[in-house]
């Protein structure tokens, strides 16, 4: 582990003067190009920042719909991006990042903790097509139930909280086309995914897609099976109206062992038929739907979304059953949204409403029922000159029981010159404790009903910084000062924290032309508690983490450009012992830490191979390809280790007509 450590941290410090030296003035950044382009199946792109010009469309034609991106936030993936990439769910986008430390519990399926330029887990507010991904109850977002291979722009917002916003691909073709989308690996790995849309006419499109997905079995009570169903329909009235409604499903049944039995995680055996999980018998079922549908206004053909009105109904039923006891929650959720957006010559305003009411139709596992919440946005943006812009932000949140909340943030996303970028935001926050920390009953926890608001102020920033085309360096971080932040006690309650300071950094430097792409990084999260030695730490404190991360691909047209191919590896080097964070599987809530003996030092290295043919493609990863030399096995979260040497193999087929 010393001559891996040694090597890696070289590899990070050594690569960057070397390339320096190589400035191609005539190569394209590939990365930044595919950001500001379209998938080629839709005509235009749904999301963008900048208004365009377009020509009036014939009669009988359709201009397709644009929506603006949130004021200060920042685009972290399209379509075109992803499509040559491994991801068995949206929470495997996440772990993948730069900036990003994750708590995975080692199964797909399975709601995992990322933190997220510091951002942790109850910090994070996932929205789809105007749907939160939320769990209500526990507040922690479900990257589960994101169709991720449907996504045309991902974008987010550094706040008090982090928001993210994902917006679907639209088509506007008029004969149907359809994908396939599978992957398999060892074990009980499988995805299997299709797609049919189909124009009825230049106004009118209908898409449906079926996902079935499966995973576990490294270890003993591990596996998992689900499927999602998206159904989705958009119309447009005539050039300024356009209604859109959609539906989907999202099913899961899995084992749950509650973690393993781990005792010292340098001896445990990662193996299928030694390893011992806590419950031999523990299983969930999870269901939940959503039915969206709205209608949405622009001024002309020219113009992005400016405003809409939206009306949906979620079903969310979760049934954990084990040794002891049985919990869950058969919740149903009604909300409106209300949205429109002015603008006057450079000056941007936008303000919004979202009302939802919740009500249980079961037993319950909290003692409140029923609840309203109430929210509310204000957004002013200033184009100081092009390319940047200055803005304030201001959400509340009302709570009909009495709790009421607030994110107040000022930024400045400036372009500086061609070569440098800055993204910069201050906040102060009261952020309401979620309503399993208040009111939570079951057999063994309780929750708190005199918790107080988290009370802080979050600073977030980016520098990007291009030398040459081909070579980009990047910082970016989060310093964070807050108090009453929301901790599990030894009790089995809920209770609030002393003060505390976060501080969240990433550097990293990347070199791509036409035919090399090489990415070196380094992130970490340090955390000062004002009483480390309370009865609250052993549970509850963040340790010190540092990850580093390097990455080498080749790529270029192969057999007389019959096929385009890229192959390379990425590895992730944690060199330190830390604490980490594990999920406690009867509350459905990841703990700040846990009673398990600190994660070793741990080496990852995943080899990658992607090859587009026309309209196949082909995509591979051999995952923790150097299992059991120097280790047998690691952790990203406190006892649930994760699978051993896989090979997932996909194919994604697309076919028109």
């Amino acid at each position: 582990m010393k001559k891996l450590t040694a090597f890696h941290i070289v590899l990070l410090l050594l690569w960057v003067p070397a390339l320096g030296q190589v400035a191609d003035s005539a190569a394209v950044d590939s990365t930044q190009s595919q950001l500001s382009t379209s998938d080629s199946l839709s005509t235009s792109p749904r999301d963008t920042t900048l208004q365009k010009k377009e020509e009036k469309p014939e009669p009988g034609q359709v201009t397709p719909w644009r929506e603006l991106a949130p004021t200060g936030s920042t685009r972290i993936t399209n379509d075109s991006l992803m499509r040559w990439q491994v991801w068995p769910n949206w929470g495997d986008f996440q772990a993948y990042r730069r900036d990003v430390i994750s708590f995975r519990q080692g199964t797909n399926g399975r709601v995992d903790a990322f933190h997220i330029n510091g951002y942790q887990p109850l910090e994070q507010q996932l929205e789809m097509e105007g749907l939160s991904l939320n769990n209500p109850v526990t507040g922690l977002p479900n990257y589960n139930l994101v169709p991720h291979r449907k996504i045309g722009v991902a974008s987010e917002s550094w706040e008090g909280n982090y928001y993210s916003d994902i917006r679907l691909r639209d088509y506007y073709i008029i004969k149907p086309i359809s994908y396939l989308n599978y992957d398999e690996a060892t074990g009980s790995y499988r995805n299997l995914e299709f797609m049919v849309a189909q124009n009825f006419s230049e106004r009118t499109n209908v898409e449906i897609s079926y996902w079935d997905r499966r995973g576990g079995g490294y270890y003993p009570n591990s596996e998992i099976r689900g499927s999602q169903v998206v159904g989705r329909v958009y119309h447009h009235l005539n050039d300024r109206f356009l209604v859109r409604g959609m539906y989907l499903r999202n099913q899961l049944s899995n084992d749950e062992p509650f973690g393993y039995n781990v005792g010292d995680p340098a001896t445990f055996p990662f193996d299928e038929f030694t390893s011992v999980p806590n419950s031999t018998s523990g299983k969930s079922e999870f269901t939940r739907w959503d039915l969206i549908g709205g209608i949405y206004h622009r001024k002309d053909t020219s113009s992005a979304e400016d405003g809409g009105l939206e009306i949906s109904m979620t079903k969310n039923k979760k049934s954990l059953r084990f040794t002891g006891d049985t919990l869950g929650w058969d919740l149903r959720t009604i909300s409106g949204r209300l949205f429109k957006e002015f603008e006057w010559n450079n000056l941007s305003v936008r303000g919004e409403v979202n009302a939802q009411n919740f009500a249980t139709e079961d037993d319950f596992v909290l003692s409140e029922n029923s609840w309203t919440e109430v929210k509310g946005e204000g957004t002013i943006g200033y184009e100081i000159i092009e390319g940047s812009e200055l803005y304030g932000k201001a959400r509340v949140t009302n709570r009909s029981e009495g709790s009421f909340g607030q994110d107040f943030t000022v930024g400045i996303n400036s372009l500086i010159s061609r070569k440098h970028r800055v993204n910069v935001s201050a906040s102060r926050y009261s952020r309401i404790p979620t309503m399993q920390a208040l009111y939570w009953q079951s057999k063994n926890y309780a929750g708190n009903p005199d918790l107080q608001n988290e009370e802080g102020i979050s600073a977030a920033a980016s520098l990007d910084v291009s030398l040459f085309p081909t070579l980009t360096f990047v910082v970016s971080g989060r310093v964070k000062s807050a108090e009453n932040a929301t901790f599990l006690s030894p009790d089995s309650t809920f209770s609030n924290s002393g003060s505390f300071t976060q501080l969240s950094g990433t550097a990293y430097a990347r070199f791509e032309n036409h035919r090399f792409e090489i990415e070196s990084s380094a992130s970490a999260q340090q955390f000062d508690y004002e009483n480390p030695g309370s009865n609250l730490a052993a549970l509850n404190h963040r340790d010190q983490i540092i990850w580093l991360r390097n990455s080498a691909f080749v790529k270029g047209y192969v057999f007389d450009r019959a096929a385009y191919l890229k192959i390379g590896v990425k590895t992730l080097l944690s060199p330190t012992f830390y604490s980490a964070r594990t999920y406690n599987t009867e509350l459905s809530y990841w703990q700040g830490n846990s009673s398990y003996q600190q994660l070793p030092p741990f080496f990852r290295l995943d080899g990658e191979l992607s090859a587009r043919v026309r309209g196949i493609m082909v995509v591979m990863r051999w995952e923790n390809a150097l299992d059991g030399l120097g280790q047998a096995g690691y952790f990203e979260a406190a006892g649930f280790p994760m699978p051993p040497r896989r090979l997932i193999v996909g194919i994604r087929a697309q076919f028109r007509n």
